[in-house]
């Protein structure tokens, strides 16, 4: 580092400008500089420092950025009023740090009038270690939507007007690709937007929109995880954009498969030239939540490789997260995105961020991922959408319906955060903004977003209307063991029914499906009724359903290959009874040749319309009631049925407490009042409720 020592040697004999002060309103405090340099050399792979004093005395050592004709740039975030001083500039060279020969433009003094608001990045709090706490120590709570690229030609203007909404209505999470569509990669120029930019260089001109979008963010109080790779860049199977990345050989580049992003010298050099860049030019925000080092790594052709392939994965995450943080002095958080979060690149990863998108999604932003572990440090779902939701209507899709509605859901989870909704442009195209206020609204008025309430729990509910018990598959294409279930005839959903899939693949394959090929269910009926099992499709190549019920065949299907004037079965039912006592359902995919699409399982019992989940702490309870048929209809709010039951919290602390109803259409609350607890099961009747309804309670002092 720049001692003290060497402070005002290098302050008279190195800086060149006029002495004087500048004043700025706020973040970030920026110093520019001039450095002679060789034509020759790339200006992109220079390691230079410099040095300020804050207006306390205190030393911040920031690494500077080019920013065109010969001038540099260096930037602090404003965490305190008064005067910032410039004092110094060195470059690291082979390690060894050599002062610089620079001048000034500009003051070698800045004033700060207001300190920045935000406070220092988002943290893991280290008394939980699986939570997030602000710069003011209080606990930061994620609760937003996808914005990955803007959706014009102008990228600024679309940022700007977005996450002015997202102020507007109480969100303060979102989530922004570098992707050269959008007009955001700072090394890949798409022809009609502009010049490419040669080997080693960046564009000037996607960091200055890069520049605009983070003020966008800090002037409405928003963090954002900043995406640097995504999969199509190196991948051949899945959203490809291999063909035409620069780093192609075959598009001029240097790299011979997609695999070598990952170990290629080269490569990996450039990359680290880049996110030293990035860091140095918006480190000192701290909108930025995380620096997300991959979208969806799973889907690259290296996660999809073998051992040897995935190990070179893990080990470029840890590179690359160790090299962000040795420039990151405002020790902004690192993240990727992977569907296994048992894989060895977590292990450098300050966060998991699993994706989502499974036929039973009101369950499923409630679930841990099936390939979790214990969670030793926060979790969230990055994005959930509706794309395997196989009971939606076309229309429901098209009018984004059900996503307001995974964003009420996934207040509610298991994980230590809110799940992300990824369709905010069909939020935005069917003016679905006031439903997604309205759970915004409440989760700050509940406490959910400013209180740390993490302990979730599934209330059991008597009373109202009953209907038929049916089990939606979970997860669709989804790794795992063959699943075996104890269910409860009180028409509780834990989240453990997300196991049961969609899919069944060939249990006879050699060698083995990764993914299950039957379902167990074992349950007590309390009266004789018919049962029906739904199939939805079966795979063009064929497969086979043997169901058995007490250890008798009670279905047994074989379906060819589909040929032409034979199509794939699809929409099938199997109905069949079951009589009182306890009985054990297996469903099997026995010798394929290929997978069965499992639509629903309908168990004939009745069991209350609705259903309840709630998240808690010492002094506050936030509930979520939905009508397990009418939450995802497609009839009009005015032609449902309402109904109303009693929701049974069980060991609920005595106190005085503040009860407060929610009504999601209206956006605020409907109706308040105190109660007395002395212990044990608290009874809450609800309002009448024709959709969902939310609540909280809050302990009186």
């Amino acid at each position: 580092m720049i001692t003290s020592l060497r402070r005002s040697a290098l302050l008279s004999v190195l800086i060149f400008s006029l002495p004087g002060l500048s004043s700025v309103s706020s973040a970030p405090v920026e110093f520019a500089f001039q450095v002679d340099h060789d034509p020759e050399d790339n200006p992109f792979s220079r390691d230079i420092w410099a040095e300020l004093v804050s207006p306390s005395g205190r030393a911040i050592r920031l690494p500077a950025f080019f920013d065109g004709n010969d001038t540099w740039k260096v930037r602090a975030r404003a965490d305190e009023k008064g005067n910032y001083e410039f004092v110094a500039a060195e470059e690291l060279i082979n390690r060894a740090a050599i002062p610089l020969n620079i001048s000034l433009r500009g003051k070698d003094r800045l004033r700060v009038k207001d300190a920045d608001g935000m406070g220092a990045a988002i943290a893991i709090d280290p008394r939980t270690n699986r939570t997030f706490v602000d710069g003011f120590g209080q606990p930061y709570v994620p609760f937003g939507g996808n914005l990955p690229w803007a959706e014009s030609d102008n990228p600024t203007k679309f940022f700007r007007e977005n996450f002015a909404r997202f102020g507007d209505i109480g969100l303060n999470w979102t989530r922004v690709w570098m992707c050269h569509w959008g007009q955001l990669n700072l090394d890949w120029i798409e022809p009609h937007h502009g010049d490419p930019t040669p080997l080693g260089t960046l564009s000037l001109d996607v960091a200055r929109t890069w520049d605009d979008l983070i003020a966008a963010a800090e002037s409405h109080q928003l963090r954002l995880q900043m995406v640097l790779q995504h999969h199509g860049q190196y991948t051949t199977f899945k959203d490809t954009d291999w063909a035409d990345i620069p780093w192609n050989i075959e598009a001029g580049g240097f790299l011979n498969s997609p695999k070598d992003f990952f170990t290629d010298p080269l490569a990996r050099k450039l990359t680290r030239d880049k996110y030293r860049y990035i860091v140095a030019r918006w480190g000192y925000s701290s909108s930025v939540l995380a620096w997300e080092l991959f979208n969806e790594v799973m889907w690259t052709n290296s996660r999809r490789g073998d051992a040897a392939d995935n190990a070179a994965v893990a080990a470029w995450h840890a590179e690359m997260a160790r090299h962000l943080r040795r420039y990151d002095v405002h020790n902004h958080l690192v993240t990727t995105s992977d569907d296994d979060l048992t894989h060895e690149m977590w292990g450098a990863m300050d966060y998991y961020q699993p994706h989502l998108y499974a036929s039973n999604m009101i369950l499923g932003v409630q679930a841990l991922p099936s390939h979790g572990q214990d969670m030793d440090r926060p979790v969230f779902y990055g994005e959930v959408g509706d794309n395997a939701m196989i009971s939606l209507s076309d229309g429901q899709r098209a009018d984004g319906f059900v996503h307001p509605l995974l964003a009420w859901s996934g207040l509610f989870g298991e994980l230590t955060h809110p799940a992300q909704l990824w369709y905010i442009d069909v939020i935005r195209q069917n003016d679905r903004w006031d439903e997604l206020a309205s759970a915004a609204r409440f989760a700050r008025a509940s406490g959910l977003l400013t209180r740390d309430l993490y302990q979730s729990s599934t209330p059991s509910v008597i009373g109202g209307d009953t209907v038929p018990w049916r089990i939606e598959p979970g997860y669709y294409w989804e790794r795992g063991k063959n699943p075996e279930f104890e269910l409860e005839v009180d028409g509780s959903e834990p989240t453990q029914l997300m196991e049961f899939r969609r899919i069944l693949t060939d249990s006879s394959a050699q060698p083995p499906h990764s993914f299950p090929s039957r379902a167990t269910f074992k349950f007590r009926s309390p009266a004789a009724t018919n049962a029906r099992l739904d199939v939805a499709r079966v795979s063009n190549t064929g497969g086979s359903l043997i169901v058995t019920l007490d250890g008798k065949s009670i279905v047994n299907e074989n379906w060819p290959a589909a040929t032409v004037g034979s199509p794939a079965p699809s929409n099938l039912q199997f109905e069949f009874r079951l009589g009182y006592g306890d009985h054990t359902l297996v469903l099997e995919n026995p010798h394929g040749p290929d997978w069965v699409d499992l639509a629903g399982l309908e168990l004939g019992t009745q069991v209350p319309a609705l259903v309840a989940t709630a998240k808690h702490s010492r002094d506050r309870t936030a509930l979520w009631i939905r009508h397990r048929t009418n939450l995802l209809s497609p009839t009009e709010d005015d032609d449902l049925t309402a109904t109303r039951a009693t929701v049974q919290l069980e060991d609920f602390p005595s106190g005085k407490w503040q009860l407060t109803w929610w009504d999601p259409t209206s956006g605020r609350a409907s109706s308040s009042n105190e109660l007395e607890q002395d212990g044990g099961t608290l009874s809450l009747g609800t309002p009448l409720i024709a959709r969902h309804a939310a609540a909280w309670l809050e302990r009186i002092n």
